[in-house]
């Protein structure tokens, strides 16, 4: 199975000033430990295997972290930072990516989503430092996100499966775009 996804690239400094959250609404930008498995209130999955990534240093660089919004006592939204690993070979060494980007149904619309990327974007100290964002490209809601955060299409590709497993597949870039 083969999805088409797009692929978003900038750096911190090119995005735009995070606009502020609705009243009642928490963010947390989660980074883990050695004893630190997942972020407070969320279950093991799927931060265990994220955890076990980090910390058995399959990504490749120490990046890795959640940022999380809370509102009223339930987590309604998360954002993964992830470092280059074997999902995404067209990253380099030194470059995140945000993904596994996902917001509680009845939240979706309030901006939630474009808050935290453009927080996680303005948190990093280093400013040249690329981003990723890699969206299917029939969902025109991340893409307004990316394009709203100053992120530019760079690439068309595919997410691949391995062994039947999607987790073990690839995000592959197979055109690069021009602009």
């Amino acid at each position: 199975m083969h999805e088409r996804v797009l692929f978003f690239e900038g750096r911190p400094e090119s995005a735009p000033t995070p606009p502020p959250l609705p009243v009642g609404y928490e963010p947390l930008f989660w980074r883990p430990s050695l004893t630190r498995i997942s972020p407070p209130g969320c279950g093991l999955y799927p931060f265990l295997i994220w955890w076990l990534l980090h910390m058995l240093r399959v990504f490749r660089n120490r990046g890795y972290g959640v940022f999380l919004i809370r509102h009223g006592d339930q987590w309604v939204h998360r954002s993964v930072v992830t470092p280059r690993f074997f999902r995404f070979p067209f990253m380099s060494i030194g470059d995140l990516q945000v993904g596994d980007v996902w917001t509680a149904g009845d939240e979706r619309g309030r901006g939630l989503a474009s808050f935290a990327l453009l927080s996680i974007l303005a948190a990093d100290r280093n400013r040249q430092r690329p981003y990723w964002y890699v969206v299917d490209e029939s969902n025109l809601a991340s893409i307004r996100i990316a394009e709203r955060a100053n992120l530019c299409r760079t690439a068309l590709g595919t997410r691949t499966s391995r062994c039947g497993v999607r987790f073990f597949g690839a995000y592959q870039i197979r055109e690069q775009l021009n602009g």
